[in-house]
């Protein structure tokens, strides 16, 4: 009993003894390049231990997606980061499901954290209802504030179960990026995509219709979230601009901008972290000549959960409030843990319990919303938090008209990616 004291005692006393802060020490980081973790750093070398900065630096480490644990202490006058390293590369299987159109499976290999320097190359395929094929690469800091480097080649082919028609679309990318006060955060990209989809059971579209585009996408985020994969305060602001234009006939060119924002709100530490999420989102898009893949569907993960993406599958009068090519979308959400986030052998995992009120509009044109096509969903779920591979969603929604659906997705749902 007297040495578990004593051991106490002198471990009590390196931490009050190193107040002072004269260098930093990383332990743990076998794979890792140090200066990955370091620039994450901005806590004052040498200067007096600041709790709240060395939190800040703490959830900034954490954010990276590379450890499954971050701790932050003052030892012998040492900023100690301790840190757990997670799995690399995974092997991953995949299970994909669309609400519209069904179920696809595949496999992708993502290494998380290639040549140690927090740049991630994926290749993946998939078939079934959705066939996609694709190789990708990001590193989202080579140089200066956050410069970064991503790309992306991809092929994608589907059936639409709505319209009745094959679409493939081949296409690549290539971006860059930087931040400014770290919360500020910039992204361009320009590519080219080429989209072929036709109907064989109607005349709807005709066989051998196709679109060449050539792409750009501007990306403004401002991001005072704390943890990205499980926030309890913050806000994500973010714009996205996407002209598409077409090569041969620029009447089938069109614009889209997406504008989305969240804010977190600590309601209760004590009533498990009891937390308020504000979801808002607005979908515009013109053209002088729309092409029918650019439909958007207000049921689903994406926006109103308690409804089918497919019309067909929604209940009157809901089943002609569902597609438009803009929206407009509000959701209010309570968030509670179930089971706190702990490391598990190199991988963390965490469970929440969330519980949800989804409205929207959807409109043909940016000019037309009408109170009266709103439509309304509620109901709750399940967050599964996992180190590295992110968050997996379980919803279960219901409507007024008498409907439900589940909704999995493998994010955390109305995320302005989505929509690109």
């Amino acid at each position: 009993m007297n040495i578990l004291l004593l051991l106490s005692l002198v471990t009590l006393f390196s931490i009050c003894d190193g107040s002072f802060i004269e260098r930093i020490n990383i332990i743990g980081n076998n794979h890792t390049q140090s200066y990955i973790i370091l620039r994450e750093i901005y806590h004052p070398i040498p200067g007096e231990f600041d709790t709240i900065m060395a939190v800040k630096d703490r959830d900034r480490i954490y954010n990276l997606g590379l450890f499954s644990t971050v701790e932050i202490n003052p030892i012998d006058s040492s900023y100690t980061v301790f840190i757990v390293e997670t799995f690399p590369v995974f092997p991953l299987p995949i299970v994909e499901y669309n609400e519209a159109s069904g179920f696809s499976y595949g496999a992708s290999i993502i290494h998380l954290n290639f040549r140690g320097m927090n740049e991630k190359l994926s290749l993946s395929a998939m078939i079934g209802n959705e066939t996609i094929y694709s190789l990708s690469f990001i590193n989202p800091w080579i140089w200066r504030d956050h410069i970064s480097l991503r790309g992306k080649l991809y092929q994608y082919y589907t059936q639409d179960p709505i319209y009745d028609y094959h679409y493939q679309e081949n296409g690549f990318y290539i971006g860059t990026g930087f931040h400014k006060n770290n919360n500020h955060k910039y992204k361009l990209e320009i590519g080219a995509e080429i989209i072929d989809y036709y109907s064989i059971s109607t005349n709807f579209v005709p066989k051998g219709t196709g679109y060449k585009f050539l792409k750009s996408k501007f990306n403004y985020q401002f991001d005072t979230r704390d943890i990205y994969i499980d926030p309890t305060n913050g806000q994500l602001f973010s714009i996205s601009i996407l002209p598409k234009y077409h090569l041969n006939n620029s009447k089938l060119s069109y614009f889209r901008t997406f504008l989305f924002n969240t804010y977190y709100f600590m309601l209760s530490e004590k009533l498990n972290n009891l937390i308020l999420s504000l979801k808002s989102a607005a979908l515009l898009q013109y053209s002088q000549s729309f092409p029918v893949f650019a439909n958007v569907y207000l049921g689903g993960e994406d926006f109103i959960r308690g409804y089918s993406p497919n019309p067909k599958h929604n209940k009157s009068p809901a089943d002609t409030l569902i597609a438009g090519y803009n929206v407009l979308f509000q959701s209010i959400q309570l968030q509670h843990t179930l089971f706190e986030r702990a490391d598990y052998g190199n991988v963390e995992m965490g469970m929440d319990m969330v519980y949800f009120i989804d409205m929207g509009i959807a409109s043909d044109t940016y000019h037309s919303f009408h109170a009266k096509d709103l439509i309304i969903g509620y109901g709750l779920g399940l967050r599964f938090f996992t180190s590295s591979i992110g968050t997996i969603s379980i919803d279960l929604g219901f409507n007024p008209y008498g409907g439900w659906f589940w909704h999995p997705s493998d994010g955390t749902g109305h995320n302005s990616d989505r929509m690109d």
